[in-house]
C-alpha cells in the first residue's frame, strides 16, 4: 500500500478529529458543554489516528503546558499497543541495521512478539553465547510517520484561532521541542547509552537496577539487551506469594527516584507498572526510551524552590520560577506574588500527610502557565513522572507516607540541605564582603545626603495597577472640576437674576440655572452609579 501524501493524511487527520466532535476546535476555545467527553474523544481519535498518534498522544500527556489538566490525564491512558507486525519483517530491519542475519547471531528468536507498541516490537532470544535477550525493532515507517504527523498536528494546531492559541504557551515551540525529542528517541543507541548510564549511577544501589545492553548489536532501529525474568508489571499477587513486603517495594520506589533526581540529575521518565520488573529482590526498570536529565543549574533551582516554600520566602519563590522559565511576555509581578502566596498559604495549612506531591508541581505549573511562563521540558517531565509515580505506589500500598519518605531523604541527602553548610572559606569570604560594604556605607550616605541638600534626588514609584489607578484619579479629577463649573453657573445665573432689569436676560438667567441644575443631577447620579459615593 502506498504511503499518503502530506496532504491525505492531513485530510485525514481533521476528518478524524472532526468526526469526534473537534470541528468547533476552530470556533472557540477547547471546551464544550461537556468536558471530560471532549477529552475521551480526543483520546479514540488519537487511537484511531493509528500508532504515530498514540505516540503523539503519550508526549503530549508529558506537556502540561499544552493542553488542559483534564485531556492530559485523558491522554495518559493511551495503551502503548498497536497490531503486530510480521516476524519476517523482524528479520529484514536486522539484516538491513547489522548486515547479519538473525541465525547468525542468535540460537533462535521466538516469533511470537513479548509486546508490540506503537514505535517498536519486542520479542524474547537467545544468542549463539547462551545469554537470554530480548530484542527491540523499531516498527517500519514510524519515524517518517511520526515526524511527518507531530508536523502536520503542529500546523492543525497553528491554524487554529488565537482564542484557541491563548490557551497555549508557546505551542511552535512545543511542537519544535517535541520533533527534537522524538529524534532523539527513535534512535534506539541513546536507549543503550542511557540504560549503562542508569547502571553506573545506581552500580552502589543492591535495590535497584536495569538490564545490560549489548552495545554491539544495537543499532539505530534495532536494540539487544538482557533479558530479566521476574515478577511482571507489580502483580501483587505474585509479589506476595514470593514473600516481598510491599511497603517496603514502595518506599524503595520512591527513594529510588529521588535520588535519580536530586543526586543524579537524571531520572526514568515513564515509571508506570509495566516498566518495572521484581527480581532476586530489586527492582529492575525496563524500557529507558523516556528519560529526564536535570542540568546542575535546573536541579539547584528546584532545591532552592522547596526551601523557599519551607522558608515561606515568596519572593525568592517567584524570583526562582522567573529564573527557571522562559519569559516571553511581561510578568505582573504583583499579581505573580499574590498567587504564590495563597499557593504558600494552601499549603501551609495542611499537614504533612495531607499534601499530595504530583498536586504540588501541577499548581507551580497551573501559576506559569497562567502567567505565560514557559517551564524547562525535563521540569514537566518530572511532574508527570511523579504523578504516574504516586499512583504506582498508591495502588501498590496505599497507606504509604510518600511525603514523610521524601522528607526522610531530604534530611539524610547532603545534596538536598536546607540550609547550605558554613565552611571556613565560605565565612571568610562572608565576613570580606561584610566588612567592605560596610567600609563604603559612610561615602554612600554622604553622597545621598548631598543629592537631597542640592535637590538632585528623584524618587521612583512602581505604581501598581498604575492604568486602572490613574484612569480612576482622572475620573475624580473631572467630577471636581465638573463640579466646580456647576456650582460658577448657579452663582452667575443667580447674580444675572438680582441685576437683570430685562426680560430676556431674566429667561437667560433662568436656563442657565435649570442647565445647571441638570447637569448637577447627572453628576449625582453618575457618582451613585459608579459604587464610590
Amino acid at each position: 500500500m502506498p504511503a499518503k501524501s502530506n496532504r491525505e493524511r492531513l485530510r485525514e487527520i481533521a476528518s478524524v478529529l472532526a468526526s469526534y466532535g473537534f470541528g468547533h476546535i476552530y470556533h472557540t476555545r477547547i471546551k464544550s458543554r461537556n468536558k471530560e467527553q471532549d477529552a475521551k474523544n480526543l483520546r479514540r481519535a488519537f487511537e484511531e489516528l493509528g500508532p504515530s498518534f498514540i505516540k503523539i498522544g503519550q508526549i503530549i500527556s508529558t506537556r502540561r503546558d499544552l493542553l488542559p489538566d483534564n485531556y492530559i490525564q485523558e491522554l495518559s491512558k493511551l495503551r502503548d499497543s498497536a497490531p503486530p507486525f510480521p516476524f519476517t519483517t523482524i528479520a529484514e530491519i536486522f539484516k538491513s541495521e547489522s548486515g547479519q542475519a538473525l541465525e547468525e547471531v542468535f540460537e533462535y528468536v521466538d516469533e511470537k512478539p513479548l509486546a508490540s507498541a506503537s514505535v517498536a516490537q519486542v520479542h524474547k532470544a537467545k544468542l549463539l553465547t547462551g545469554e537470554d535477550v530480548i530484542i527491540k525493532v523499531q516498527r517500519p515507517d514510524i519515524e517518517e510517520n511520526l515526524l511527518r504527523d507531530i508536523r502536520l498536528f503542529s500546523r492543525i494546531v497553528s491554524m487554529a484561532p488565537n482564542t484557541v492559541k491563548e490557551m497555549l504557551v508557546d505551542a511552535d515551540s512545543a511542537f519544535r521541542e517535541m520533533l527534537e525529542t522524538t529524534k532523539i528517541e527513535l534512535d534506539f543507541r541513546n536507549e543503550a547509552k542511557y540504560l549503562m548510564k542508569f547502571r553506573d549511577l545506581n552500580r552502589s544501589i543492591k535495590a535497584v537496577s536495569a538490564p545490560k545492553p549489548h552495545v554491539s548489536l544495537t543499532f539505530k532501529r534495532v536494540l539487544v539487551e538482557e533479558y530479566v525474568e521476574g515478577i511482571k508489571g507489580l502483580n501483587e499477587n505474585q509479589i506476595i506469594e514470593a514473600g516481598y513486603d510491599k511497603k517496603d517495594i514502595a518506599e524503595k520506589l520512591m527513594y529510588s527516584f529521588l535520588s535519580q533526581v536530586f543526586q543524579d540529575g537524571f531520572f526514568h521518565g515513564d515509571l508506570h507498572q509495566g516498566n518495572m520488573i521484581i527480581k532476586n529482590q530489586q527492582i529492575v526498570f525496563i524500557d529507558f526510551g523516556i528519560t529526564g536529565e536535570l542540568s546542575p543549574e535546573v536541579r539547584e533551582s528546584l532545591i532552592r524552590l522547596i526551601k523557599s516554600l519551607v522558608l515561606e520566602d515568596i519572593e525568592s519563590m517567584m524570583n526562582i520560577l522567573l529564573q527557571m522559565a522562559i519569559v516571553k511576555t511581561k510578568v505582573n509581578r504583583f499579581a505573580l506574588n499574590e498567587d504564590l502566596t495563597d499557593f504558600y498559604h494552601t499549603y501551609a495549612s495542611r499537614s504533612f500527610k495531607n499534601i499530595d506531591l504530583s498536586v504540588f508541581f501541577t499548581d507551580v505549573l497551573y501559576i506559569t502557565h497562567k502567567y505565560k511562563m514557559i517551564m524547562p521540558n525535563d521540569f514537566l517531565l518530572l511532574a508527570k513522572s511523579l504523578t504516574i509515580l504516586e499512583g504506582v505506589i498508591t495502588e501498590l500500598y496505599p497507606d504509604v507516607n510518600i511525603l514523610n519518605i521524601a522528607s526522610a531523604y531530604i534530611k539524610n541527602n547532603d545534596s538536598v540541605s536546607f540550609f547550605d553548610s558554613v565552611t571556613k572559606d565560605k565565612l571568610m569570604v562572608g565576613l570580606y564582603q561584610f566588612a567592605q560594604n560596610s567600609s563604603q556605607l559612610p561615602t554612600k550616605l554622604s553622597k545621598a545626603l548631598d543629592s537631597v541638600n542640592n535637590g538632585r534626588l528623584k524618587v521612583h514609584i512602581d505604581l501598581v495597577d498604575g492604568n486602572a489607578k490613574w484612569t480612576g484619579l482622572n475620573k475624580m479629577v473631572n467630577r471636581i472640576v465638573f463640579a466646580v463649573i456647576i456650582a460658577a453657573l448657579i452663582l452667575a445665573s443667580a447674580v444675572i437674576l438680582a441685576v437683570a432689569e430685562g426680560t430676556g436676560v431674566s429667561i437667560l438667567a433662568i436656563i442657565i440655572f435649570l442647565g445647571a441644575g441638570i447637569m448637577g443631577l447627572w453628576l449625582l447620579i453618575s457618582i451613585i452609579r459608579s459604587g464610590t459615593l
